[in-house]
C-alpha cells in the first residue's frame, strides 16, 4: 500500500460532497453539516473522504511524498 503525506489542515470543516469549507460546518464532535449544499455525515467519515481525495491527487500527480520533520 503506497503511503504519502496529506496536509490535514480544514479536512474536518471541509464538504466532501461539495467542497464548501467553513468551520461552523462542524456542529459538534460527531457531526457534519455542510451549510452550501446539506450533506449530512458523520465527522470523522467526512474527513476521512477529504483527506483519501487529497492522497489521490498526490499520488496521481506523481509528487513526492514529503512527511514534515517533528519538532
Amino acid at each position: 500500500m503506497p503511503l504519502v503525506y496529506v496536509d490535514p489542515a480544514y479536512t474536518s470543516q471541509e464538504c466532501s460532497e461539495c467542497g464548501y469549507t467553513d468551520r461552523k460546518n462542524r456542529v459538534g464532535q460527531a457531526t457534519f453539516a455542510c451549510r452550501s449544499c446539506g450533506a449530512l455525515l458523520h465527522a470523522d467519515d467526512n474527513a476521512s473522504h477529504n483527506i483519501a481525495r487529497k492522497g489521490e491527487a498526490v499520488w496521481t500527480a506523481g509528487r513526492e511524498s514529503r512527511v514534515p520533520a517533528t519538532p
